[in-house]
């Protein structure tokens, strides 16, 4: 469930930006030194740079949510299509949650309908798995370990991606959204790393998202939400799984 007053608890750790298009309300806590926010000249672009790497930006509110998956140090995130309001935007570095308030207060023109964050291109478009593509084999992963579904495929928005990584006597988990691409690499590297010694008991788990939003939003309610089931913003039968 998105808080409404999320923002506002950190409103005596900001500072003001201000543009013609949005205001930045920058988060001055000592915790969020590793990473530069700023807003560009006309206020239509987030830029962020951090110390470490950004694995994922979300900025949502009770309306509206876009989460951009990055895993760069730096980057540019447009906000052209962003109606006015006011945003809350969680910054994963690492295993921190940075956040900052956005608002737009300025209409601008969509004139864009392609948004490029890092390598990611298109973020917005839907991605769509059907079964003639693989009947054609046009998918080059080995899916014997992809669980069937007869039902018809929806049309699928994004992956979420659970990558439970041993070392050792220590393990550690990292949960993105991801597109497609990401999901194939996820795959290859789990059958690579399930043939050696070291990470033979690593476990992926992806499930595909048909509403990124509501998803989300679910996720933060249901801690359990990989049993669940009859639930319509994501597939409950996990798309790729591997390990014990």
């Amino acid at each position: 469930m998105m808080k409404k007053g999320c923002a506002i608890l950190f409103l005596f750790l900001t500072s003001l930006v201000y543009s013609q298009n949005a205001t930045l309300l920058q988060n001055i806590d000592y915790r969020a030194e590793e990473l530069k926010h700023r807003l560009n000249k006309s206020g239509d672009t987030l830029i962020l740079e951090g110390e470490r790497t950004i694995a994922k930006v979300a900025i949502f509110n009770n309306d509206f949510e876009r989460v951009f998956v990055i895993d760069n140090k730096k980057t540019h995130i447009p906000l052209t299509n962003f109606p006015n309001g006011r945003y809350v935007t969680e910054v994963k570095v690492y295993d921190k949650l940075i956040i900052i308030t956005l608002i737009r207060h300025k209409p601008i023109d969509n004139t864009s309908k392609n948004l490029t964050v890092s390598s990611i291109e298109n973020i917005d478009e839907e991605l769509t798995i059907q079964s003639q593509n693989e009947a054609k084999g046009k998918t080059t992963t080995n899916t014997s370990n992809i669980a069937e579904d007869s039902a018809p495929k929806k049309s699928v928005r994004f992956y979420w991606i659970v990558n439970k990584i041993q070392k050792g006597h220590s393990s550690r988990k990292i949960m993105k959204i991801g597109d497609k691409q990401s999901v194939e690499k996820a795959i290859r590297q789990n059958k690579i790393d399930l043939k050696t010694r070291a990470g033979r008991h690593n476990e992926l788990v992806i499930w595909e998202v048909y509403d990124t939003s509501k998803f989300l939003r679910y996720k933060r309610k249901n801690p359990d939400y990989a049993n669940a089931e009859n639930v319509d913003c994501f597939n409950t039968v996990p798309f790729y799984k591997s390990g014990s």
